[in-house]
């Protein structure tokens, strides 16, 4: 099978995690598909509008250490499914190591890689040991 050429300018990295979008006053949890400089990639059962404005904070722990870091967007992109809906969220900047320093770490550094940063410290350790 032929593989498309990318028509992204900026990769896209796999990333398994979850994160929180902020609606107004209210936060859900949303499961994260991918990621890039510029948008990420989010399934949620929730229905959401194109063109909604929203904010997505990722809190996890990363080359153990903690971070807590937050981007807005603007959802350009939806499939709704019965599995599930999924949303393209294109941030209103792109990552800067200033704002997002683990993040835009996490995207440099793992291109082609993708990996899930966001889990259970303790779960992470007993997975290293195995």
């Amino acid at each position: 099978m032929k593989r498309r050429p990318e028509k992204r300018s900026h990769p896209r990295v796999p990333l398994v995690a979850s994160a929180n979008l902020l609606l107004g006053n209210s936060s859900i949890e949303v499961a994260i598909g991918n990621i890039s400089v510029s948008g990420v990639l989010f399934h949620s059962d929730r229905e959401l509008n194109l063109g909604e404005i929203v904010s997505i904070v990722f809190q996890g722990i990363f080359q153990e250490k903690p971070f807590d870091e937050s981007v807005m967007g603007k959802i350009v992109t939806t499939s709704r499914k019965e599995s599930g809906n999924s949303y393209g969220l294109q941030f209103s900047t792109y990552l800067l190591p200033e704002q997002q320093p683990f993040l835009t770490g996490f995207v440099n550094r793992t291109r082609g890689k993708g990996i899930s940063f966001l889990r259970d410290p303790e779960y992470s350790r007993a997975e290293r040991k195995e």
